[in-house]
């Protein structure tokens, strides 16, 4: 969904409620749920809310198509380009962002999919696994025989 920055002028906010059926390089059989609201704050816009989504994935240790919840809340700031630029030309050379991080506005637009996807990739587990434990562990075991190299033996005893 993509929220021009002239509709949030035009009101005092913008709230969205909608299902993303798909997004770039994730499964995800029921789409994305998505609810928030857009609004203007001093130079700039805040576009914040929260999601909700099952992925469909593997299992890290079985190898098995799990299916877990991920949800959490997220929230963006933008500036328009002409902002965005001034904002950019004010940061001293390898100057860190500190609190206050914005992202430019490209076409006058902000695309709260995208915003979304940023979020879910970084809410989700680096090790995602089967809860509470995996049910078939015959891909691991075939791995664990004893003529494995004693020298990596410890390796396969690593419980994710």
């Amino acid at each position: 969904m993509i929220i021009k920055l002239s509709e949030i002028i035009n009101e005092s906010e913008v709230t969205f409620d909608y299902v993303e059926k798909t997004m770039d390089s994730m499964d995800t059989p029921e789409g994305v749920t998505i609810k928030g609201k857009a609004y203007k704050e001093g130079n700039g816009y805040v576009i914040e809310g929260s999601y909700r989504t099952v992925l469909r994935l593997d299992c890290v240790r079985c190898l098995a198509e799990i299916e877990p919840l991920i949800q959490g809340e997220f929230k963006g700031e933008y500036l328009d380009p002409k902002e965005y630029s001034k904002y950019i030309s004010s940061l001293k050379p390898e100057e860190e962002f500190g609190d206050k991080h914005f992202e430019e506005a490209i076409n006058s637009e902000i695309d709260i999919s995208d915003l979304v996807r940023e979020y879910i990739i970084l809410d989700l587990s680096q090790y995602e696994a089967c809860l509470p434990e995996c049910s078939d562990t015959s891909e691991v075991e075939k791995y664990s025989k004893e003529d494995v190299d004693p020298r990596w033996q410890q390796l396969l005893d690593i419980k994710f």
